[in-house]
């Protein structure tokens, strides 16, 4: 991935390449309709929904990044437990106490939904919100 010279970016950036460690395949900005036919499964889609400042110090400001992770994944029998396993591991990556970027300064991450398609073949998504505390 290019980087990018905003720290805002440079946080994405990070995060993109975090969810990494739980499958290959994530896309940041993509739509979560997962329409792609030729996006590999399963993938991780990231989605920035906002930023908010919070408080201001001189030239430091409190941010808060508020992001939609969703998994997907082919319906199949295992889907429920699929999905359940990738988001365990979702949830590993950022409850383990320690920063991931030196600007974050705590992680909250929202209870999963879960969207299981009815029938084998289509797609099924897990979805977290997971909320950023920043300082930049």
């Amino acid at each position: 991935m290019p980087s990018t010279s905003s720290p805002e970016a440079r946080i994405v950036e990070a995060l993109v390449y975090r969810l990494t460690e739980v499958t290959p395949t994530v896309l940041l900005g993509y739509t979560a309709l997962g329409l792609d036919e030729e996006l590999p499964k399963p993938a991780i889609l990231v989605q920035l929904e906002s930023l908010q400042e919070q408080e201001r110090q001189g030239r430091r400001v409190k941010m808060q990044m508020n992001l939609n992770v969703s998994v997907v994944i082919k319906t199949n029998e295992e889907s429920t437990y699929a999905l359940m396993d990738l988001t365990r591991s979702i949830r590993a990556l950022f409850t383990t106490g320690e920063r991931w970027v030196p600007e974050a300064r705590s992680t909250q991450l929202s209870e999963t939904q879960f969207d299981i398609a009815p029938n084998p073949g289509q797609l099924s998504f897990a979805d977290i919100q997971l909320i950023i505390d920043v300082i930049l």
